[in-house]
């Protein structure tokens, strides 16, 4: 577990997922269902914790259709279904936002602030966003109330249990403020992400419910979404008369993190909207209050509404679905079972390293094609900086090997660069992934 540390320190996230993962595949094998079962187990505790919220707020019809919402909900389940932190994120932080919410009802309580500082540690040390969602925390308790009726010990941004609580979360997180600050300096792991646009906000939202680029759609649909959901935000806003204002610190929750996500990205690109799907959980619930506040008593128009809703959802999955064409376990099966002992094994790029490693049961380790600019050791790379994997040039392999090559469909440079004394014997695909075999004459 101090190697996962160190690891980290050299990527560009924090360490908890990784350890958490660490620690579920002692306990349930390294099968590609029990790795990814950890992010799965997030998702499904994410839809009691929607109900309980919800029911707070809108009462049990309203809970209810959150529950059913959150389960279908596309984006959630692909991130319930993939071995990434974004899941545990959403979880980590909606259980932080229900213990805002019995802060805000009953101030007075000692749990709640427990679990806050908890929630808030676990989600720093899961992903850096978590300092949006703490902002939007203090934001909900500065506007609770009237600066006229701010007062020391009272307003509960004001008083000694919540200042405690935010310290203790960042006294828990101190361990790794170094290794965060070196993250920094480096700089490294988002010059992928391309700046803010003014599509990038119906982009999201488009992603958040039927995960699909809406751009395919007409304009005036294309931008109805982001407009539905910001009106649904405005509208329990203004509806809110609830204990604690409840609604309104939802709104908070989904919106600022994003509104604050895309402002910095039109400088510096930070966003992307898997990054934001604690947000995403919070716009959910915010389109379902919308949907219950709305319809009120006519039950009609709730079902309309509902069922309207996760129609589209469905469609959503039915996406996500249609989208899961990696097919790297096929493609390396194929390579294991027409593996000679001798031959070598190379992939043309990093994240192709990683997939085909993991399905690689032929016991011979697998090179990484860096073309003579082999990674820095940091990012994604780090995994490899202490390990002497790299192949600079293909004119290093001797004649008369057997290669197989590891990649992706299409035309890539590690395939233009083959020297002309290699044979292709073989190619076989599945999805975008691809290997080929060459003899070296």
């Amino acid at each position: 577990m101090i190697e996962i540390w160190a690891g980290s320190a050299r990527d560009v996230h924090p360490p908890l997922y990784y350890e958490l993962l660490h620690v579920w595949m002692k306990l349930f094998g390294n099968s590609v269902v029990a790795i990814r079962s950890l992010s799965t187990v997030a998702g499904v505790l994410i839809i009691p914790l929607g109900y309980l919220i919800v029911k707070k707020i809108a009462g049990n019809r309203a809970a209810i259709f959150a529950s059913f919402v959150l389960a279908l909900a596309p984006f959630l389940v692909r991130y319930s279904q993939e071995a990434r932190m974004y899941g545990l994120l959403g979880l980590f932080l909606l259980l932080a936002l229900y213990a805002t919410t019995e802060i805000a009802q009953r101030p007075k309580r000692t749990w709640p602030y427990i679990l806050y500082t908890l929630s808030i540690a676990a989600g720093l040390y899961t992903h850096y966003f978590t300092v949006l969602a703490v902002l939007a925390f203090w934001l909900y308790f500065v506007l609770l109330e009237k600066p006229s009726k701010w007062q020391i010990g009272k307003s509960v941004w004001l008083s000694l249990q919540w200042w405690l609580a935010n310290l203790a979360a960042l006294v828990l997180f101190l361990p790794w403020v170094p290794n965060l600050i070196a993250q920094l300096r480096r700089g490294q792991g988002l010059s992928w992400l391309p700046a803010a646009t003014i599509q990038t906000l119906p982009d999201t939202v488009w992603q958040f419910f039927s995960f699909t680029d809406g751009r395919a759609l007409f304009t005036l649909i294309y931008w109805l979404a982001p407009i539905l959901v910001i009106a649904a935000g405005v509208y329990i806003w203004l509806r809110d008369k609830g204990e604690g204002k409840l609604a309104r610190l939802l709104v908070i929750y989904s919106f600022l993190p994003i509104a604050l996500g895309l402002l910095v990205s039109i400088k510096k690109p930070i966003f992307h909207e898997r990054y934001f799907a604690f947000a995403a959980i919070g716009i959910y619930l915010i389109v379902v209050i919308a949907i219950e506040w709305l319809a009120g008593k006519r039950q009609w128009l709730f079902i309309v509404l509902a069922v309207g809703l996760l129609l589209v959802e469905c469609i959503g999955l039915r996406n996500v679905y249609s989208q899961a064409n990696h097919q790297m376990s096929t493609v390396m099966n194929m390579l294991n079972q027409g593996y000679q002992s001798g031959d070598k094994l190379i992939a043309g790029e990093l994240y192709v390293y990683f997939d085909g490693s993991y399905y690689n049961n032929s016991g011979q380790t697998i090179l990484l094609y860096t073309a003579g600019m082999p990674p820095n050791g940091y990012g994604e790379s780090g995994l490899l900086y202490n390990k002497n994997v790299y192949l600079d040039s293909y004119t290093t392999v001797l004649a008369g090997s057997r290669v197989w090559l590891i990649g992706k469909t299409g035309q890539h440079s590690y395939y233009n660069q083959i020297p002309a004394t290699w044979k292709q014997l073989q190619e076989n695909s599945a999805g975008y992934s691809e290997v080929r075999l060459y003899q070296v004459q």
